[in-house]
């Protein structure tokens, strides 16, 4: 009976390794391990059963403590983050960290769509905003960013996890993060603070005339 819990309990952590911070999850993992282990030395006859779901529990320990962090910030009932261009590994680490979705603002000459298809590998919803650079966008996009702003708040407001995200981070993140979150109703003063919450890097170097175009753009969305 012990040992079919300890195998149930392995099993469902490793559906979802993470349920409250990384620190708790290895911590978790090592525990596991010390069961399974033990397991084994008591009964060698079970090492042919046991042994794979111990090579599991070591490999996703592994990961767990090789996993890139990115900072989720509470935005109504969901939550929001920015950074870099993902690579694969940290397309799976969003993964793991319970991203829904990941919003692309790269153009397609960057590469857009080596993103998508990381994303739906990675079993994540797909958003995209293709900007040739950080220039403000102009009014004739309006109806289409009120579009995607409209589907992130929805996505948010039913729980989901939004990576948001350019090359750098910096420039076009800031920008449109900023620019949603005045969408959004936040004060300027409050979306620069989340902003900064977010990333620090982002919110020193995303600029006046980036913000100044959020606080227009919003306030022509909302018309």
């Amino acid at each position: 009976m012990i040992t079919s819990k300890i195998i149930e309990s392995a099993s469902l952590w490793l559906s979802n390794p993470i349920s409250s911070n990384t620190e708790d999850a290895i911590q978790y993992s090592n525990q596991l391990l010390s069961d399974l282990q033990s397991i084994i030395e008591k009964n060698r006859n079970l090492k042919r059963t046991i042994g794979p779901l111990l090579g599991r529990v070591k490999t996703m320990q592994k990961r767990l403590s090789n996993l890139e962090l990115v900072n989720w910030v509470n935005i109504g009932n969901g939550y929001l983050a920015i950074g870099h261009r993902p690579s694969t590994k940290l397309t799976e680490d969003l993964k793991l960290q319970h991203a829904t979705h990941i919003l692309t603002l790269l153009s397609k000459s960057e590469g857009a769509e080596q993103i998508k298809i990381l994303t739906s590998k990675a079993e994540l919803g797909w958003l995209w905003f293709p900007m040739e650079n950080a220039k403000p966008i102009s009014e004739e996009r309006a109806e289409e960013l009120s579009t995607l702003f409209s589907s992130m708040e929805e996505i948010l407001e039913k729980g989901g996890k939004i990576y948001l995200h350019c090359s750098a981070g910096i420039h076009r993140t800031g920008m449109i993060s900023y620019a949603f979150l005045r969408f959004i109703n936040f004060g300027s003063d409050e979306a620069l603070a989340k902003l900064k919450v977010m990333r620090l890097d982002t919110y020193e170097g995303v600029g006046e005339e980036r913000t100044e175009w959020g606080n227009k753009m919003a306030m022509h969305l909302k018309k």
